[in-house]
């Protein structure tokens, strides 16, 4: 009798799913067997299919990551609320509308690098305030629109890279005391010409305030050693990431030596010497270089 209570109970695990499977998704199960995340990301999910998904309603976590998906899809699931992971980065339809579908939501992680969102999606997300990670790169968001996520002060994580950000819209990072992961890196070509955050020496205060950080994206930034000088009082950095920052040079050696933890950085295609690199690994010895 048990074993045929086991059989059923498996087989109905299986039917609730397969869609999931066939599509070239799989599925993510707690220790008691049920259904706790659906991955489609890359799959050629729709907006039928993802009416299926409303009946798992205690599923933690969907990525939709690299799919067609558009708003009308998303707004189908805005009743899984128990969702506290969802990974929507380039899900390049997705726009304001869509997001809203997450506005009652509890989320811990948000990603909604590459899509259409703009200010109208970070308003709704100021009332979030469980977010810990949020990843809003190569979006169309603004200077105007990041002051709205300054009420999320519990932010570990965060991503903006890709978006016409200036010195301005950094003040922000003020109220993130949290912070252990920053990314402002990357620049995205639109209609209206090209878009990346304006980094330079001057950006760097506010960057200088976040004493939790551990690993700090600045690949492609205008920022010279004396702005490197800034961040000395990071403590806790240990990977930073200077790829195609040019006005990087040999000065900036000394800072990077003094730095406790920094067990990483990338010097690639900046204006660091060889003569650098190798004081630089003599200060440091443990640390891994990539240069040249």
């Amino acid at each position: 009798m048990l074993k045929t209570i086991v059989l059923l109970f498996t087989l109905l695990l299986a039917a609730e799913s397969h869609w999931v499977l066939d599509l070239g998704g799989r599925i993510e199960r707690d220790s008691a067997g049920a259904i706790a995340g659906v991955i489609l990301r890359g799959t050629w999910v729709t907006d039928s299919d993802l009416e299926a998904l409303r009946q798992m309603k205690e599923i933690a976590r969907l990525d939709l990551a690299l799919t067609r998906i558009t708003d009308q899809g998303l707004l189908r699931l805005r009743d899984l609320r128990h969702i506290a992971d969802l990974d929507l980065s380039y899900a390049e339809q997705i726009t304001d509308e869509g997001a809203s579908a997450v506005k009652d939501w509890h989320l811990v992680r948000l990603d909604l690098r590459g899509t259409k969102i703009t200010d109208t999606t970070l308003s709704m997300l100021s009332r979030m305030a469980t977010l810990k990670a949020l990843d809003i790169g190569f979006a169309q968001v603004t200077d105007s629109g990041l002051q709205f996520l300054s009420a999320l002060t519990g932010l570990e994580e965060l991503a903006l890279g890709g978006n016409k950000l200036t010195e301005r819209g950094l003040q922000v990072l003020y109220s993130m005391p949290r912070l252990r992961r920053l990314d402002v890196s990357g620049k995205q070509r639109t209609d209206s010409g090209l878009w990346s955050v304006s980094v330079t020496d001057l950006a760097l205060d506010p960057l200088a305030s976040l004493k939790e950080l551990r690993e700090l994206n600045l690949n492609g930034a205008q920022v010279s050693a004396r702005g490197l000088e800034k961040l000395a009082g990071l403590a806790n950095l240990d990977k930073l990431h200077l790829y195609g920052a040019k006005p990087v040079r040999d000065g900036a050696i000394a800072v990077l030596s003094s730095l406790p933890r920094l067990r990483w950085v990338d010097l690639k295609d900046t204006s660091v010497t060889a003569e650098g690199v190798e004081k630089l690994r003599a200060a440091k010895p443990q640390c891994v270089i990539l240069w040249q």
